[in-house]
Parts: C-alpha cells; structure tokens; sequence
C-alpha cells in the first residue's frame, strides 16, 4: 500500500465564494441535553465517563450515569430461599448504588449536573429502557473491544445496542486514550464528500466551536495518486463551507491508503481527541450490521468516536 506524502491546508477565515444551498443551513445537528453513560467500573467505562463530562460541560448537559446488575436465581431455590435472596440483593442494590455514586464523583467535574441510577436489569434492556424513558439524545459507553462489532450476534452489550439506539454514540475503544482533565482540542471528521460526511462534518463544526477546537477534515484517496492529491485537495478546500469557517478552524488533509488504517493513521499524527464518523448500517438476516470502516475505526482508534448513524428508511429495509 502507497501511503503517499500528506497534503494540507488551514483557512480561519470565511471567503467570498458561491454557497451551495445545502451549506446555508444554520440549523445545530449536534447538541446533547441528556447524556446517558452505561458503566461497569472498568478503566473504559472510566474513561467514557470523563469523556461524557467534558461533553455535558460544553454543552451544559445533564450526565446520567447507569449500572445495570442481574442475578437470576436457581430454579431449584425455595420460597425461603427466594425471599432471602431478594433481601440480600435489596442490600446489593444499595451498595452498588454508593459504590456508583462514588465511581461517579472520581470522574466526572463536580460542576456538571449528574443523576445516578442502579438497576437490576439485563446491562442491554437497561440501557435501551433508560435511552428511551430518559430521551437521552447522546449515549457514551466503553468498549473491551474483545470482539469486533459486526463479527458477532449474541453476548456483546456494545454491539446490541449499536444496533438499536437511534441517537449518535461515542465509543471509547480499547486503544483509546482520555486524559484525566483537559479539553477537546482537535477533532478529526472523515469527509468523502456524501450526504452522510457532511452530516458528521456539521456535528463535527457544532462540537468545535462549543470547545474551541480545531476541525481535521481528511479526505482518503484509496487508487494510485497519479498527481490527483492537489485537486482533492482543492475539492475539499471548496466542499467545506464558508460558514463552517466562520465558527471554528478547518484544517483540510487529504491521505493516500485504506480509509480505516489512514483515519487511525491521521488521528494519532494529529493527536486527535476525538474522530466524528458516519457509521451506515445494512440489514442482514433481519439485523443491522455496520460496514469494516466504522468498527476498525473504533476497535484500533487512539481516542474516542463519536458515530452519527445514519438508520435505513422502512422502504430500503423490506
């Protein structure tokens, strides 16, 4: 594979050019209220947790921090046994919720309004139920990432609930590194001039001008070169609108490879603190399953990714 020589350009200043009328929307596309976090007091759902913080302080959002628990009892257990049983599991509960509660305070700011609830629920149908009731509009969540996300069907929480929740979700893959404290400094927004690239690059451009970051546009160039790097160069500098400009910094880069290896490659040369992906799901054997690019990203990306999804409409899915 020709990894080729990287070709950028920076413009902090919006140009006197023709606007196409999709770019003359003004309309926000990203900006959460409710941000639920699923956690399991592993070093991921830390890290999401301190991801889900720095989100809800730039957006003034509300963190709703969730751990599901379930312990279903031995069939051959007695009512005596049962009833036990239950009341230790009420004792449980309660210790899990301060244990929650204390796992909450160590990694999300003091200042960021927070509610905590503990469940005894399937970790999967506890974070669907939540999702819905609480109308969270983002949901942030920790992967192992012992398993690729389409390559499996049962036994994966992530990989279930990809396929099920509607709203955009940051992931916080096993190579993914969330410093303690600091900004969103950088974010990185993969562009192949489609509908859904500029969907993801607008929720790219709404979430760096809340945290004064810089957007990364990096266009793939998959063939030969063949002297074609300076006019994707060009047609990117000309995709990304005036507008956009005018609210944060637009970095344009253009890489020559495979688009899951060289998004990798452009966060971690960059030092991205976050990717904003499109992820497009297709059904198959009457599920939804996400395309190679999108689960390489998240399972091998240095920092954490925020999917935009894109659901197929019911006439697409018969």
């Amino acid at each position: 594979m020709k990894l080729g020589t990287v070709r950028a350009r920076v413009w902090r200043g919006g140009p006197d050019r023709t606007v196409e009328p999709e770019r003359t929307q003004s309309m926000v596309r990203f900006s959460p209220a409710r941000i639920l976090c699923p956690i399991d007091f592993s070093e991921h759902s830390a890290a999401a947790l301190r991801m889900a913080g720095s989100l809800a302080r730039a957006f003034g959002a509300e963190v709703r921090v969730l751990h599901a628990q379930r312990f279903e009892a031995p069939i051959y257990f007695t009512s005596a046994q049962l009833q036990a049983l239950n009341t230790q599991l009420r004792r449980s509960l309660r210790s899990a919720r301060k244990f929650v509660e204390n796992f909450t305070a160590q990694h999300l700011p003091e200042d960021v309004a927070r509610s905590v609830r503990v469940v005894e629920q399937e970790p999967v149908e506890a974070i669907l139920r939540m999702h819905k009731e609480w109308r969270a509009d983002l949901l942030v969540m920790g992967t192992h990432g012992r398993t690729g996300l389409t390559r499996i069907r049962l036994g994966s929480v992530m990989e279930s609930v990809f396929r099920q929740v509607r709203s955009p979700i940051l992931t916080v893959g096993p190579d993914a590194r969330v410093p303690p404290v600091g900004p969103i400094r950088r974010v990185l927004s993969p562009i192949d001039f489609s509908a859904m690239s500029r969907e993801t690059f607008q929720c790219a451009v709404d979430l760096a001008e809340r945290t004064n970051a810089e957007v990364i546009a990096v266009h793939i160039l998959e063939g030969p070169p063949e002297g074609h790097d300076e006019q994707a160069v060009s047609a990117l500098c000309d995709w990304v609108s005036p507008q956009a400009r005018a609210r944060c910094t637009v970095r344009e880069v253009v890489r020559e490879g495979t688009p899951p290896e060289r998004i990798v490659a452009e966060a971690k040369a960059s030092r991205a603190d976050l990717i904003v992906l499109g992820a497009r799901p297709r059904s198959y054997l009457g599920g939804l399953v996400f395309g190679s690019t999108t689960e390489e990203v998240i399972r091998t990306a240095p920092c954490p990714v925020l999917s935009i999804i894109q659901r197929p409409s019911r006439a697409a899915a018969k």
